[in-house]
């Protein structure tokens, strides 16, 4: 079997690091894997270059940080199950209580005022908790991804303050919500619905093969 250097196993390495994966244990195993899978190749009489190419895009197509993403959700399923349907039932009742809001002001009923602050801090709550979880595997996601988190998370704060400021007179009102909304349309958006199509490309793309 064909021996690696130190100087391109740590190419390797470097390779793992920069594409997400920022545990040591699962850094050591997939630098293990991957070099044995170059080995394998380098056999054939293939150069390294393109032996590490192929290793690559034959192991991890869709990028390394795919596989920490999943060992943490296996690690952590349990909390992960509890954290979704909290989050689940705390949208559930934001978009309940807007609605119910939106309805009130139409037909100018009693109790609207109040739904309103109930609504837009439920909004707050909402966000506190998805950029809580978030914090706690920030380092397994891609940096595209934590720009997302976020922008969503800053853009729905500013906005539901902004509102609550702008029910009772306080300053400052019309600039926290115009600044939410273009965090929310210039960049949260965008990345959100690139990200959802990308998604779709890639479960179309394994579908197919």
């Amino acid at each position: 079997m064909g021996q690696l250097s130190d100087y391109e196993e740590m190419i390797i390495l470097g390779h793992i690091i920069a594409d997400g994966v920022t545990d040591k244990a699962l850094q050591n195993d997939l630098l293990d894997h991957y070099c044995c899978f170059i080995e394998e190749i380098l056999l054939t009489g293939a150069d390294f270059e393109s032996a590490y190419k192929t290793a690559f895009q034959a192991i991890t197509p869709n990028g390394m940080h795919e596989i920490q993403e999943e060992l943490y959700f296996i690690l952590n399923h349990k909390q992960q199950t509890i954290m979704k349907r909290t989050i689940y039932f705390a949208g559930f009742l934001t978009v309940f209580c807007i609605s119910t809001v939106i309805m009130f002001k139409t037909m100018h009923w009693p109790g609207a005022s109040v739904l309103f602050l109930i609504a837009f801090l439920l909004v707050i709550a909402t966000a506190i908790i998805l950029f809580s979880s978030s914090i706690k595997h920030w380092k397994s996601h891609t940096a595209g991804y934590n720009v997302r988190v976020v922008t969503g998370f800053l853009a729905a704060l500013l906005i539901s303050v902004g509102a609550i400021f702008k029910s009772l007179h306080y300053p400052t009102a019309g600039a926290q919500i115009v600044a939410g909304v273009l965090l929310l349309n210039l960049v949260f958006l965008p990345m959100f619905f690139y990200h959802l199509y990308r998604g779709e490309l890639i479960n179309t793309a394994k579908i197919n093969n």
